[in-house]
């Protein structure tokens, strides 16, 4: 009896623990729920921006998500620079910027190359002779007997074109087209790889402002300049650095002209280069949060902002890969946001470089829009 009595008690006592047991697992997994459920409203109230992308009818697009750089390429380092640099290069063959009169020095007035030439048309040779430049262009047409024989480029295909200039009221030959052979402007070197020396800045390509077209590079620099005015962005209306641009102060020599932006050769040994590289990052390892941007707008050396990354696009092949907001109260004091010449203004979260400020939204010039350090490096294929 008491045998049975005692097997009964440690029954008892089995039970009772099962039961405790239970509960205290019921318990952990309800405190985890909570805390996972605190946790996601904590998140959601730290990113409050992330919904409302629509207010200004743009997003960055989230697809799936796919490599486009290898192990070994997002392992390697650059040095992010954050230099707003002058712009300089002059194009491959001339660009025909429109079709003109021709005034005659009898008043009247003749249109050689209407029909013949159109906006956009690069001009290689005149009469089988290679043209660089404008000089050399005027120089050939001058020199022709009668008729010109033009080899133009237009829309990726070579054709002839046979123009007959008119004498103008001055005495020279023209042939009434509007032409281009270089650019200028201001713009911010990305970053510098120490190992080949190659460079990349601005993010996006630099347009014919009379064609919309992509200029070709035939040569050029990145030259040290001057700061020396900011006109603020404001709604609708996009602000601009101005500055002074250093002709014997060469920070690197520009190869190619991309729509993803300006890439060639650095000057490593120019002291005003920094020098601590960053890990290059994939953008599947970048977060939405705080990051810095990097430039030296102000004067004094480069200088790191605070700006929030708000939205990521998961593709790698994409031109908008990110969409920022500045939140430096110094920066946007100074400027009001982004502005034209910010474009390649490297961003880094944490110790490494995730990509480079490329546009301004116009309506908000707080924010704008950020290409994938990745895309960037892969232009120099």
């Amino acid at each position: 009896m008491e045998k049975i009595n005692k097997i009964t008690r440690e029954q008892k006592m089995s039970t009772a623990r099962k039961f405790l047991l239970i509960g205290f697992l019921v318990l952990i997994v309800s405190i985890l729920l909570y805390w996972g459920f605190a946790m996601y409203n904590i998140n959601y109230a730290a990113y409050p921006h992330s919904d409302i992308f629509t207010q200004d009818s743009v997003t960055a697009t989230t697809v799936a998500s796919k490599d486009a750089q290898s192990t070994e390429t997002a392992r390697k380092a650059v040095v992010p620079v954050g230099i707003t640099a002058g712009v300089r290069f002059y194009t491959q063959g001339i660009m025909v910027l429109g079709i003109g009169d021709v005034i005659m020095a009898d008043g009247g007035r003749v249109s050689p190359s209407s029909g013949k030439l159109a906006a956009g048309d690069i001009v290689t040779k005149v009469d089988g002779n290679t043209v660089e430049n404008i000089e050399q262009m005027t120089y050939a047409i001058n020199a022709a007997n009668f008729a010109v024989t033009l080899e133009v480029m237009r829309n990726g295909q070579s054709k002839d074109v046979k123009i007959t200039p008119a004498k103008a009221d001055d005495g020279t030959a023209k042939i009434g087209c509007w032409v281009r052979d270089s650019t200028q402007g201001i713009g911010t070197i990305t970053y510098y790889c120490p190992h080949t020396k190659c460079f990349g800045a601005l993010g996006h390509g630099i347009m014919d402002v009379d064609t919309g077209k992509l200029l070709s590079v035939r040569c050029g620099h990145m030259l040290k300049s001057n700061i020396i005015n900011i006109r603020r962005g404001e709604k609708g209306e996009p602000g601009e650095l101005i500055g002074e641009i250093n002709e014997k102060s060469i920070l690197g020599d520009i190869t190619k002209n991309t729509p993803l932006g300006l890439y060639g050769s650095i000057n490593q040994n120019h002291p005003d280069l920094p020098r601590a590289t960053f890990t290059i990052a994939n953008h599947n390892e970048i977060t939405r949060g705080p990051a810095k941007i990097f430039s030296n707008i102000e004067g004094g050396g480069i200088q790191s902002y605070d700006v929030f990354i708000e939205s990521i696009n998961q593709d790698p092949a994409a031109d908008k890969g990110m969409v920022v907001r500045i939140t430096d109260q110094a920066l946007i004091k100074r400027t009001g946001g982004i502005v034209q010449g910010m474009s390649g203004s490297p961003i880094t979260q944490g110790d490494k470089i995730i990509g480079a400020i490329t546009h301004v939204f116009v309506q908000n010039p707080l924010r704008g829009y950020a290409i994938h350090i990745e895309k960037m490096l892969a232009q120099h294929k």
